[in-house]
């Protein structure tokens, strides 16, 4: 079994949006379902076929076998346009309109001030789910390693995650693959792996 990763496409929506939800589920339901699944992925099947900003396809990997998507990941970085943080707000007043999208805005927050973006010298992931089929298979280490090496390539040192204390299986499964916990402000935990530069 061979797991191929690939830069995400506007046409993956079906397959990568549930995962994009799933990577996520009750913090996206809250924030932009207000805590209607259905409202949440109606957002997030927008914003991803924007293709910028946060959710958009261009900001996406998928992991496919035999040209299956089967997993998702997503990454950052201190280097983004100035453009990628408008076109995420963007995305957001374009699906909910200028008052509702205050309301979207001030519910990330709750959330955001618990979390540090990625230092000069560090990659962060994110949006990391396995679809339920294909799990315990190895694809969640490939997408992982698969950002490691980006990590290098850009020359970053390090590895960092933000995951919900309460996920103690995806904490199990960082820690297995090498990732250790440097804080924790709840409801999350910053965990680093740091990665060798090229050369």
């Amino acid at each position: 079994m061979t797991v191929v990763v690939r830069q995400a496409e506007a046409g993956d929506m079906d397959f990568a949006v549930p995962l994009l939800l799933d990577a996520g589920e009750h913090l996206l339901i809250d924030i932009f379902g207000n805590g209607e699944r259905e409202r949440a992925y109606d957002f997030l099947i927008t914003a991803w076929n924007s293709g910028t900003g946060q959710y958009g396809y261009a900001n996406h990997w998928v992991a496919c076998i035999d040209e299956q998507i089967v997993g998702i990941i997503s990454s950052w970085h201190d280097k983004l346009p100035a453009q990628f943080d408008r076109d995420t707000l963007t995305s957001i007043t374009d699906f909910y309109g200028l008052d509702e999208a205050i309301d979207v805005v001030m519910r990330s927050q709750t959330y955001t001030i618990a979390l540090n973006p990625p230092l000069v010298l560090e990659l962060a992931i994110g949006h990391l789910a396995v679809a339920a089929g294909a799990r315990r298979n190895g694809i969640a280490t490939s997408l992982v390693r698969f950002k490691e090496r980006m990590a290098r390539e850009m020359g970053k040192l390090s590895v960092v995650l933000d995951v919900h204390t309460g996920n103690k299986r995806a904490i199990d499964f960082y820690q297995a693959i090498g990732f250790k916990p440097r804080q924790e402000i709840p409801p999350f935990m910053q965990m680093t792996k740091g990665v060798a530069p090229l050369g």
